[in-house]
């Protein structure tokens, strides 16, 4: 009878202390971090009876007989599951994806959370735990490269650290320049050249041309007056018959076109051709900007009869055009100084796929006297698929007023390849999209990235890393124990702790955002539920021990 009645306490004992773990992790349901706990039961001593017994040749074995005496805590297991986001979007709050932990340290030993809800002081230190414990990681060198063998330390945020101004030493280019930009000078015609109303052809003749009103005469002249693009003047005429030089309009052309004519020049000419409504069109064989000129006459030099002939004027109808374009940027010298660089580049009309360029350093204040400006021209090539073939020219060398002299590299691009300057059949886009140097800048803002790498913004711009804020991990997390303020410390059961070889593989960090609590109030509820009747069972096991013993103590009555 006094064996039920010790049980039943033992389980009075272990309910209550369900109790308890079930009202913790209520009363953290809205803890940063927390990981909820669990009770496991185990039954306690047995008192035996009567041992097993074997079977044997004339009965058959039978098993022990023994009575439990009661229950016992197993284990109080802390459940390290991921518990969810809450986006802040507060930079210094930060959230682990992940079974890793943020260390922690007070300057004597470390100790590890998950909660990520940090604060900055006024030395930029980036504290945990309401400001009492370091965050700890590993820093980064003046050049923004984190120490590879650097021990973890307190992190702190260098605000109104100044970044030095950098000089220019490389500026890339990411533009086409159009392959058609560049247009050839062209005439045509006033009026055109017709044979019965329809447009003429290079076999009509010229007697059956309407624009004959009188026939032609063997000796009779068409005299063509030009200036060719170079500036030389062109005095050609073309004798009719067919002992002469031909009765056909695709005699004359090829007469004026000839190697005497008006293209004396192969290199350097303009042509005249027929078009299809049968007007004259006088272009020139190179783009760009031309002086040409053009005119014909009619001369009747044959007196057995006369001859009539009306000939039309010549109107430009394409000016003629080189390709230019430009691109600007901005380089900084050894104080920080801006300099405008405007790159001007011209196609060049007697070269196919080729430009020149030029480059002017802030509009032409430096220039190339006392040797202040050197590199500043050369030229750029390109394939015929359109890729760049040769870059020459540079590199652009100048010296500032009081500044270090400069040498910039201009660079179009990987020969061969569109991964710069090309020259396609496209709208120009002359774009410099890169520079890499800078003027000062103060520390002003930073942000942190899925591996932890805290990252430095300046006021000039550039981004510096400061830092990484490291994770442990543990072979048996539930092996922490608390030490209070929602952290943990290690134990000999926890294993020690594995700092700084995740490298983001296994966890990441999400800037902005905090683990909420793991408690699930159902199951707690639920659990609570089967506290309460578990407790109430062994409850009254006692109150009907006390009336069976109270019976036994009224027999002598």
């Amino acid at each position: 009878m006094m064996t039920s009645l010790f049980s039943a306490v033992a389980g009075l004992s272990t309910h209550q202390t369900k109790m308890d773990v079930v009202g913790d992790n209520l009363a953290n349901v809205n803890t940063i971090g927390f990981k909820s706990s669990r009770v496991s039961f185990a039954t306690g001593f047995s008192q035996m009876f009567k041992p097993a017994e074997a079977p044997s040749d004339s009965r058959g074995g039978s098993n022990a007989i023994e009575v439990g005496l009661g229950t016992r805590i197993n284990s109080i297991d802390r459940v390290f599951t991921q518990g969810n986001f809450e986006n802040t979007g507060n930079r210094n709050d930060l959230a682990i994806q992940g079974d890793g932990f943020f260390v922690l340290g007070d300057g004597q030993r470390q100790y590890y959370a998950r909660a990520g809800n940090f604060q900055i002081d006024a030395d930029g230190s980036l504290l945990a735990n309401g400001g009492q414990m370091h965050v700890l990681g590993r820093l980064a060198d003046q050049d923004g490269a984190l120490i590879p063998s650097s021990a973890i330390e307190p992190l702190r945020l260098p605000f109104g650290e100044k970044d030095p101004a950098r000089a220019t030493t490389d500026v890339r280019y990411f533009c086409n320049l159009d392959a058609n930009s560049s247009k050839v000078q062209t005439y045509t015609a006033s009026s055109a050249f017709n044979v019965g109303g329809v447009p003429a052809t290079r076999a009509s003749e010229l007697n059956d041309l309407d624009q004959t009103t009188a026939a032609f005469d063997d000796g009779d002249v068409i005299r063509l007056t030009a200036t060719r693009r170079d500036g030389t003047a062109v005095d050609l005429a073309f004798t009719f018959g067919e002992a002469n030089d031909g009765t056909t309009l695709g005699d004359m052309l090829d007469h004026f076109n000839s190697a005497s004519g008006l293209a004396s020049d192969a290199s350097d000419g303009t042509k005249i051709a027929l078009d299809a409504s049968g007007k004259l069109v006088v272009k020139d064989n190179h783009a760009g900007n031309s002086d040409t000129t053009v005119a014909l006459t009619f001369e009747d030099l044959d007196g057995s009869a006369a001859s009539s002939f009306v000939l039309p004027t010549f109107v430009s109808t394409e000016s003629g055009l080189t390709g230019t374009h430009s691109a600007s940027i901005y380089v900084y010298d050894s104080r920080g100084e801006r300099h405008k660089v405007e790159v001007n580049f011209t196609q060049d009309t007697t070269q196919d796929n080729v430009w020149n360029w030029e480059a002017v350093v802030d509009d032409g204040a430096i220039d190339e006297s006392s040797n202040l400006l050197a590199g500043n021209v050369g030229t750029v090539a390109f394939n015929s698929d359109g890729s760049l073939r040769a870059f020459d020219g540079g590199p652009l060398t100048f010296t500032p007023p009081q500044a270090q002299s400069m040498s910039v590299n201009l660079n179009a691009g990987t020969i061969g390849t569109f991964d710069g300057i090309t020259q396609f059949s496209s709208p120009t886009t002359t774009i410099a999209i890169h520079q890499d140097g800078h003027s000062m800048g103060v520390l002003s803002d930073f942000s942190v990235d899925n591996e932890g790498i805290i990252v430095g913004s300046y006021s000039n711009g550039t981004t510096k890393t400061l830092g990484q804020i490291t994770l442990a991990r543990f072979a048996n997390p539930s092996g922490l124990t608390l030490a209070g303020d929602n952290i943990y410390s290690a134990t000999i059961n926890s294993g020690d702790p594995l700092i700084g070889v995740d490298n983001g593989n296994v966890n990441q960090i999400y800037a902005g955002y905090l683990e909420l609590s793991t408690v699930d109030m159902a199951e707690q509820f639920t659990e609570m539920i089967i506290a309460q009747r578990g407790f109430q069972a062994a409850s009254r096991v006692i109150t009907v021990a006390d009336q069976l013993l109270n019976e036994v103590t009224q027999l002598k009555r």
